[in-house]
């Protein structure tokens, strides 16, 4: 059997057999080479990225070396700071030691009191109550001592009073000291 088509007709079913393969040439094959190669060039620009990123790090070697060794003097530093001893009670015994040092050719030391430790600012206190005698020139000489000296010391407590009515400047003095150790407050409590 044949079909008597007519020239209209074969030229729009070569037309639609064209579409129609064009159709299927166009979703089954290139759109997923397409979207594969776009897929692959995604993955390329990450790489560089990476590739970029990792170079950036390994040109400031340079400045992290000197972070770290920043660091590493900022750390010596803080270690000179505090004093050396762990235990509050071997720290309060350094801390005396260093206030018989100062009082050396200043003031002299009648009374010596260890107070009981405290956390002030999360750090770890260790408070050395002293009662000093000297005149105000001595007695500013050995509070200088104690301000400039490497250790973090402060005076937190400040009482004189005259001693002899005929001689103002014999001073009897209460000073109540704390030195710091490296030990911080374990409980992260905010500071006072």
């Amino acid at each position: 059997m044949t079909l008597n088509i007519g020239q209209r007709d074969k030229m729009f079913l070569i037309g639609g057999g064209v579409f129609v393969a064009c159709y299927l040439l166009f979703f089954l094959v290139a759109e997923p080479i397409y979207k594969k190669q776009e897929n692959i060039n995604g993955k390329i620009k990450d790489k560089i990225n990476f590739i970029e990123k990792y170079y950036e790090v390994l040109n400031q070697t340079s400045y992290y070396q000197a972070k770290e060794a920043a660091n590493k003097n900022i750390k010596n530093n803080l270690h000179k700071r505090f004093l050396n001893e762990k235990e509050p009670g071997l720290a309060a015994a350094g801390l005396q030691k260093l206030l018989q040092g100062f009082s050396i050719g200043a003031v002299t030391i009648e009374k010596t009191r260890v107070e009981k430790p405290k956390f002030i600012a999360g750090i770890l206190a260790v408070p050395v109550e002293i009662t000093v005698r000297s005149n105000l020139k001595n007695l500013a000489l050995f509070l200088m001592r104690i301000e400039n000296h490497q250790k973090f010391l402060i005076v937190e407590e400040f009482r004189s009073r005259r001693i002899n009515k005929k001689e103002p400047e014999d001073l009897q003095t209460r000073l109540l000291i704390s030195g710091f150790t490296k030990e911080l407050d374990p409980k992260g409590e905010k500071p006072i």
